[in-house]
């Protein structure tokens, strides 16, 4: 071990001692319909700061409530110049603005910087960890990760990482580079790193920890498509068809039998816990595309490869049952995860009930006075007064029908913005404090909180 270079400039990280080892890793390209991963080897360099990346931290404080309704535009944020928002994701105060240099989080009520960390030298990738707690940024072109405390904004681990070893061709997979930098859970990364087995590998010094082969558990062709790594378990969904020897593969196939399970392991070791069966669609590769995304209280919501086919179902990890909601969409979701809403894709009714299916109240849309286009096109967030309705693209969003709308229960209200030109919603989320809208007008993509 050497002594890293030690950054003097406050507000920049730097600092700390070296420690190497290897850890294995995905990098995924498409090739048409196909996907090819590799399976590399990384040389870790962890707590070792060597980009001297801007950032500050936070001191967590109390979470605001979510917001059940919303009326009103409450703030706007813009990046700084040289860096572009990407993505939003929930955090424990507000909302995570992913830019391409970086990451910023924001105060859901006010919309006030609580901790960044941007490298203007960089072109960064970020997620956030299943299991909630961390921000991990990649930078493929350097060779570099470093992972964050989500709710202070601090360096939990950095390392360098030297590409290299075999490539694995994954015909099917709905694996991407984002997919694989979720499976961290703090000092450990669970990824699956061959299409039939999951590692999960030691941050420190690259250690596999524990390797469970043939999770699939079929007899013929097996697949592990997808996984969220919980620090209680660790949730992997399977498909098994029989692929006949030296034809074409057959899981586009219409007809072709094939099973889906979920799968849980146990973090700590790799051992199997239980397994559950749910198999939907009319094809393999039905079920190989599934993406699963953790939902609070244990509720994993599976989106299957063709929604407006096969709709999406929900799997309750503690009671072990699988159920699919074809013809609605999972819009809402309480804290603990007791409660949830239900959008019908066909009628628009609105109905938020608990994990039981008793349904507490029903919103009907009826007849809205907002165009057709606005309900089934744009985007829907759902809350635990009603559903907020956003067009994808809005000519004057400070008009009299605005950028978007909300019906509740306890009545309307019109969305609006004071901007020239039009407007386009890239995505909208609920977050503690606020409703956050990610948005380009006046040519520049922003953010903004509804309350």
């Amino acid at each position: 071990m050497g002594q890293c270079p030690h950054a003097v400039i406050e507000f920049f990280v730097g600092g700390g001692v070296c420690e190497q080892g290897w850890l294995r890793f995905l990098r995924i390209s498409s090739l048409g319909n196909r996907f090819s991963v590799s399976a590399v080897a990384l040389l870790l360099v962890a707590g070792c700061s060597l980009s001297g990346a801007a950032s500050s931290t936070h001191e967590p404080g109390e979470a605001p409530a979510y917001r059940e309704r919303v009326d009103e535009v409450a703030w706007t944020w813009s990046a700084p110049r040289g860096s572009e928002p990407v993505a939003v994701a929930q955090a424990g105060e507000g909302v995570l603005v992913f830019l391409d240099n970086g990451v910023v989080a924001l105060a859901g009520e006010t919309g006030e910087e609580l901790w960044t960390y941007r490298d203007t030298g960089r072109e960064l990738l970020g997620a956030v960890t299943d299991n909630g707690s961390y921000v991990v940024l990649h930078d493929e072109e350097g060779s570099w990760t470093v992972v964050l405390e989500k709710d202070t904004g601090r360096v939990a681990y950095e390392y360098t990482v030297d590409l290299s070893e075999l490539d694995h061709d994954w015909i099917f997979s709905s694996w991407n580079l984002n997919a694989a930098l979720s499976g961290v859970t703090g000092g450990t990364w669970v990824l699956a790193d061959s299409p039939d087995s999951v590692s999960s590998f030691e941050l420190d010094t690259g250690e596999t920890l524990w390797a469970t082969e043939d999770v699939p558990n079929c007899p013929h062709e097996g697949w592990v498509d997808d996984l969220i790594a919980w620090d209680e378990v660790v949730v992997a969904a399977t498909t098994c068809f029989e692929q006949p020897e030296g034809e074409d593969s057959v899981a586009m196939t219409v007809g072709r039998e094939f099973t889906s399970e979920f799968v849980g392991l146990n973090p700590e070791t790799g051992e199997e816990l239980w397994r559950v069966e749910h198999s939907v669609g009319e094809m393999p590769y039905d079920s190989l595309e599934r993406e699963l995304v953790p939902r609070p209280g244990g509720l994993v919501l599976i989106r299957h490869a063709f929604p407006h086919k096969w709709g999406i179902s929900l799997f309750d990890v503690e009671a072990g049952e699988a159920t699919n909601l074809k013809g609605t969409e999972l819009l809402w979701t309480s804290p603990d995860g007791s409660m949830m809403g239900l959008w019908d894709t066909e009628t628009g009714e609105y109905r938020v009930q608990d994990r039981s299916g008793n349904v507490e109240r029903t919103l009907d849309r009826g007849d809205v006075a907002m165009s057709s286009d606005l309900v089934s096109d744009g985007h829907r967030v759902g809350l635990a007064d009603g559903v907020l309705y956003l067009g994808e693209y809005s000519e004057s969003p400070s008009g009299p029908e605005g950028f978007g709308r909300f019906e509740g229960a306890d009545g309307s209200a019109v969305l609006t913005l004071d901007t020239e030109g039009g407007m386009t919603v890239h995505d909208a989320i609920s977050v503690p404090g606020a409703v956050v809208v990610h948005y380009d007008a006046a040519e520049r993509e922003s953010v903004m909180g509804l309350r």
